[in-house]
């Protein structure tokens, strides 16, 4: 009998999870919001993906779609959750009320985000349930119309933190049954802090501000965005990233070596370079876009409000979410994850380990 996982959410990510996962034979319980139904009104309809690229092609049969919650994870053991950061506070609670004892609930990517449902979670007094979190998403991926998702390449190593952490490699070596190269982190914070979207997106988009509203989607941005100026903001606020891990007495390493170039290098703008999928990918649009409205309030604003708890100086990152502030015309600082929603608001450094250990 094919192994259940649920996949939870309409986009990029949820699209080629679900395909991905099909044709290497699980049985997939994908689920969208009822509001969102239209936006992929295809493939409720016919229940098929066609996938594309470094996965493999052809068309996939998802065994459930559906809008129905508690459906869509019943009996099953891993539950995926690919939506973006600001929704996770909504399936937290929506989850929270359906969740059984077993599940794991796997955050694609979290950002954060898994404290979000632990919180939740034990709030309902759910035991037995581990929380995960990646780092980024497991691919590279596009749709490209309904019910087609491209798939540019894997990302491996896949960071993973787990809450509690006490249970990391147990919870990790079940998780591997769906993605190779899965690479256990000491905590959900760690990867959180492992996330590559907000450093090699926020600069770049911060800086080029003018011409991505000027060019409305026809602009490259890992190629015409990415020049000496912005590759040097962007090791910046890495710099910065890895104090706040090294606060913590993790491990860390420079952006430059996580992003998949072809080549290895110390140098972010040459480890892009050497990548031809990032020379693929187009956009933003416009300042709504997910590089800014997600990248900048629940990524970037995030990791600085962290860092000015325990001591750390972020002034480049600090800089960043200000000027997000005024390109987006919301408080970028108030608008994405507080740490009291995280459930961590108040907790000197050690007694944040603890808690991230046990639950």
């Amino acid at each position: 009998m094919a192994t259940k996982v649920a996949v939870l959410g309409g986009g990029n990510g949820a699209h080629a999870a679900a395909a991905d996962l099909t044709m290497r034979g699980f049985e997939v319980h994908m689920y969208e919001e009822e509001r969102f139904v239209p936006n992929m009104q295809k493939v409720f309809d016919t229940k098929m993906i066609e996938l594309k690229g470094a996965c493999g092609s052809g068309e996939t049969h998802i065994a459930m779609v559906t809008s129905d919650l508690r459906l869509a994870v019943e009996d099953v053991k891993y539950i995926l959750v690919a939506v973006p950061a600001f929704a996770h506070a909504g399936y937290a609670k929506k989850l929270a009320d359906v969740v059984k004892p077993g599940q794991i609930v796997f955050v694609l990517p979290g950002t954060f985000g898994s404290l979000i449902f632990w919180k939740e979670f034990k709030k309902k007094g759910i035991e037995d349930v581990a929380v995960a979190e990646t780092h980024t998403l497991p691919y590279a991926t596009r749709l490209t119309g309904p019910g087609q998702s491209l798939v540019m390449s894997r990302f491996n190593p896949l960071k993973v933190g787990v809450i509690p952490a006490k249970r990391t490699g147990e919870v990790v070596k079940e998780l591997s049954v769906l993605f190779e190269g899965l690479e256990a982190v000491e905590s959900v914070i760690a990867c959180g802090l492992s996330s590559l979207n907000p450093i090699i997106h926020v600069p770049g988009c911060i800086l080029n501000a003018g011409r991505i509203e000027y060019a409305k989607g026809d602009f490259h941005f890992y190629t015409e965005g990415f020049t000496d100026c912005v590759a040097r903001t962007t090791e910046a606020v890495d710099k910065e990233r890895i104090a706040i891990l090294d606060a913590f007495g993790y491990e860390s390493d420079i952006a430059a070596h996580g992003v998949g170039g072809a080549v290895k290098t110390d140098d972010i703008k040459e480890a892009i370079a050497s990548d031809p999928n990032f020379a693929k990918i187009t956009g933003p649009a416009d300042v709504k876009n997910r590089y800014y409205s997600e990248d900048i309030p629940f990524g970037i604003a995030s990791w600085a409000k962290l860092a000015h708890c325990y001591g750390v100086q972020t002034p480049v990152m600090d800089s960043m979410v200000n000027l997000g502030t005024i390109l987006l015309g919301e408080d970028c600082w108030n608008s994405g994850r507080s740490l009291e929603e995280l459930g961590i608001d108040g907790m000197n450094l050690e007694t944040l380990k603890h808690y991230l250990i046990e639950g």
